[in-house]
């Protein structure tokens, strides 16, 4: 999945390139006078005052017409509220900046270019993400636990020791974690590894595909990759088949194994470890009587029914629009965890992981590079899909603080607003990084 929330409206501002090749980190730079004009001129347009002949450059006009531009920052006050003021400059250069503006629900981050030559006009507009306005760990819970649905939440030090969380809303409730779980395969992977069992380097043939996300589903049958590439793919672009493919090569004992060595606090949960095709397909109304008998059966039946249900439950047979519909069978065929199970292990990850996996771990922030930036180490993995959200973090500051953050989202009634989510999960790993 994902994580990173580019509205619409980023797309569209981000048409006249912005020039990141000229950007440079300025400890503490003073804010140019063009750079001070035009984050007033964000906040206006963003307010509504039509002033787009002289804020923006023809080259940006041309790719944004103003009707264009005014219909998507309707969009942006109908999801945020009214923009009420810049909270921040930090310049990159004089003629390049990431601006924050404070809207009644949220604060946005707009990265802004200007012409190099007066007057400066506005070159680039790439709005990139909000984060909830809360100022406290404890505001941001409560706007959190106010969602519809349920949410389980967990913020702890990583080490092993009994000190109380930092914060917590429902720790041991049982979740759907979705992609989440990938988390478990990884650091199987990385035991073995480091046990001398396996290699990185070992090669191993793809299969069984899956359904996107990912970019393996699309490669040759059979295509050999290694452990390392599989990895990579399964945890920073979320690859299905990647995922699918570790599954079969690990096996259930090794993936039975992780999941209890980690401390899940009920391993039984899952177990069999589920492909994403098998369950995906078995939410299928097409195998409704198949799904019947695997939901009314335990976990070592379970392993049969699937070995022999493994040629029927095929891509050909999953239908796209009903799994991205509506919560589908969320509460029963998915991958289960508590808050708590998921910092135990990212835990275990912070404890032993080698690192390679670390490195896997840090390659997509999720949340988005701006907030990652705010930290000597940024590790994740998230899940998703309609009902479900699953936001894991492994963090450490800039000053050496750690921590283990888990953040999960259920409503098997309706799918969810993810940037609601992502607003306050943002706002929240941000406030961290404050302390």
């Amino acid at each position: 999945m994902r994580l990173l929330y580019i509205f619409a409206l980023a797309l569209l501002f981000g048409s006249s390139p912005f020039a990141r090749e000229q950007a440079f980190a300025q400890a503490g730079a003073s804010v140019s006078p063009q750079l001070s004009q035009r984050a007033s001129d964000v906040l206006r347009l963003l307010q509504g005052e039509i002033i787009e002949e002289q804020a923006f450059d023809e080259n940006f006009r041309n790719a944004v017409p103003p009707e264009q531009f005014r219909a998507l920052t309707r969009q942006v006050v109908t999801q945020q509220g009214q923009p009420l003021e810049i909270a921040s400059i930090a310049p990159r250069s004089p003629n390049s900046a990431v601006i924050k503006v404070r809207f009644e629900k949220s604060i946005g981050t707009i990265n802004i270019d200007l012409e190099n030559a007066p007057p400066h006009r506005l070159s680039g507009l790439l709005l990139t993400g909000f984060e909830a306005g809360g100022n406290s760990l404890d505001e941001v819970m409560a706007a959190i636990d106010a969602l519809p649905g349920r949410q389980g939440v967990l913020v702890q030090q990583p080490d092993g020791s009994d000190r109380p969380p930092l914060a917590a809303l429902d720790p041991a409730g049982r979740y759907a974690i979705a992609s989440s779980v990938k988390l478990y395969l990884l650091a199987e992977l990385d035991r073995a590894v480091r046990a001398g069992e396996r290699q990185w380097s070992d090669v191993v043939r793809l299969g069984p595909k899956s359904h996107p996300s990912g970019i393996s589903q699309n490669w040759p049958d059979g295509s050999p990759a290694t452990l390392h590439t599989l990895a990579i793919l399964m945890i920073s672009i979320s690859d299905n088949s990647a995922t699918d493919t570790l599954i079969r090569v690990i096996g259930q004992d090794r993936l039975a194994g992780i999941v209890k060595a980690t401390g899940h606090h009920e391993p039984e949960e899952l177990r069999p470890f589920l492909m994403t095709r098998q369950a995906s397909a078995l939410k299928m109304p097409v195998h409704a009587s198949r799904r019947a008998a695997f939901l009314a059966a335990g976990p070592a039946e379970r392993e049969d029914l699937l070995a022999g249900y493994d040629r029927a439950l095929t891509i050909d047979s999953i239908d796209p629009r009903i799994l991205t519909s509506k919560p589908r069978h969320i509460d029963q065929l998915e991958w289960f965890a508590s808050a708590a199970d998921m910092v135990r292990l990212l835990a275990y990850l912070h404890r032993n992981m080698s690192a390679e996996s670390r490195a896997i771990l840090a390659i997509n922030p999720g949340i988005g590079q701006d907030a990652a930036d705010k930290w000597d180490y940024f590790g994740y993995k998230g899940g998703s899909e309609p009902g479900v959200l699953s936001y894991n973090f492994l963090l450490r500051s800039k000053t050496g603080k750690e921590y283990a953050v888990s953040v999960n989202w259920n409503d098997e009634e309706q799918s969810l607003q993810e940037s609601e989510l992502l607003a306050l999960t943002t706002r929240l790993i941000n406030l961290l990084a404050e302390q």
